[in-house]
């Protein structure tokens, strides 16, 4: 029998199956203008079959006991539409599935209850790595910067330690320290000219007498008690001079004292090094032990005085020199004119000293030659 009751008395689960209906309705219409597409009844027959559903019949039909009779109201014309002009056949396009689609039938109220269910939570490994690994890098940047402090801090306190231990050295040192005494250091050279001598019982000896009074005693002493030493010559030092015009050819040593004049002739400690800036001063005897310099006075300016290094020749040329018989090639002079062998300006010159005159030695006879560059 036929529901007559109006909308306002239905109950809410009528009022949701009466919009079932509606929408099953709608969705039969629009699977009508599909081609081939039916929708099965949802009542079996006798036979265990779904018969066919019989679209073109009302709701009336379908479920006539939820058909509200409102007054005034009138149901929309549950007429068939007419059906669309038949248009080509094109192969459909399946349409993206969208989230929490289902092959199973069900009303779109269940779809959405379906999308509403809250979805299980899983664990995100990869954030948990990175926060992890983050945490590890920031524990290694503590870690070095803690690494850095500390050796700063142990190379501050070993500098302290170290510069403690230096200074308390030091102390102990100045303390346990005793000033050497001072004793003369005498340097003849500085007060007369090398290569004197004299005769005593037919040998040759130096000649004291030369020696300013207030020296002699010093000297002889100093002469007596101290070894012989003689420096290693440098490889700028002369070892040999050569002077053409009177024959000369004799090896140098270091050192103008007495016992180096004995070995030929002998190079002037600290003075200049052939070829240097200076006044290279060498001696030697010219009336014992090889009388090397003997015939100095027969130089002329312009003779020639070859001096040899380990490495190459300097040639030096006579300079003239004005005396009371005139022009010449040497001077003669005291034994105590030192100043012969000082330096003469930015020269490169060579001075050749000797005693004289021969066998007599109370004076001395001074050669001067510059470098021919």
């Amino acid at each position: 029998m036929r529901d007559k009751r109006p909308v306002d008395e239905l109950s809410i689960e009528e009022l949701e199956r009466i919009l079932a209906i509606r929408k099953r309705e709608a969705r039969q219409n629009r699977l009508r203008q599909m081609d081939g597409r039916r929708v099965a009844s949802q009542t079996p027959s006798t036979e265990g079959r779904y018969p066919p559903l019989e679209l073109d019949a009302p709701i009336e039909k379908v479920a006539p006991d939820l058909i509200p009779e409102a007054e005034g109201s009138t149901l929309p014309d549950q007429t068939p539409p007419s059906a669309p002009a038949p248009s080509p056949k094109r192969r459909p396009r399946r349409p993206p599935r969208a989230e929490g689609y289902s092959d199973e039938p069900m009303f779109e109220d269940d779809l959405d209850a379906s999308l509403d269910e809250p979805e299980e939570e899983t664990i995100n490994w990869k954030v948990w790595w990175n926060r992890g690994l983050l945490m590890v890098e920031i524990a290694a940047v503590i870690g070095l910067v803690a690494l850095f402090v500390g050796l700063f801090q142990s190379f501050q306190e070993i500098s302290q330690r170290t510069a403690s231990v230096q200074a308390e050295y030091e102390a102990t040192a100045r303390a346990a320290y005793v000033p050497p005494t001072a004793t003369p250091m005498i340097n003849i050279g500085a007060v007369v000219l090398p290569s004197g001598h004299t005769f005593q019982g037919g040998e040759a000896v130096f000649n004291l007498d030369e020696v300013p009074v207030q020296y002699r005693d010093q000297y002889a002493a100093y002469v007596a008690q101290i070894p012989i030493t003689r420096p290693t010559p440098s490889a700028e030092a002369p070892i040999r001079v050569r002077i053409p015009r009177i024959g000369v050819d004799s090896a140098v040593v270091a050192g103008d004292d007495f016992e180096a004049l004995k070995l030929g002739v002998g190079h002037h400690l600290y003075s200049a090094n052939p070829g240097q800036i200076g006044n290279m001063v060498l001696s030697a005897h010219n009336d014992v032990y090889g009388e090397i310099f003997r015939y100095l006075d027969q130089l002329t300016p312009g003779d020639e005085i070859i001096v040899t290094t380990r490495s190459r020749d300097y040639t030096y040329v006579v300079e003239p020199q004005s005396t009371r018989e005139g022009v010449k090639g040497h001077i003669v002079v005291q034994p105590t004119d030192v100043w012969v062998m000082g330096p003469n300006g930015t020269n490169k010159q060579v001075t050749l000293i000797s005693c004289y005159p021969y066998r007599v030695d109370n004076k001395r006879i001074v050669v001067f030659a510059s470098l021919r560059e």
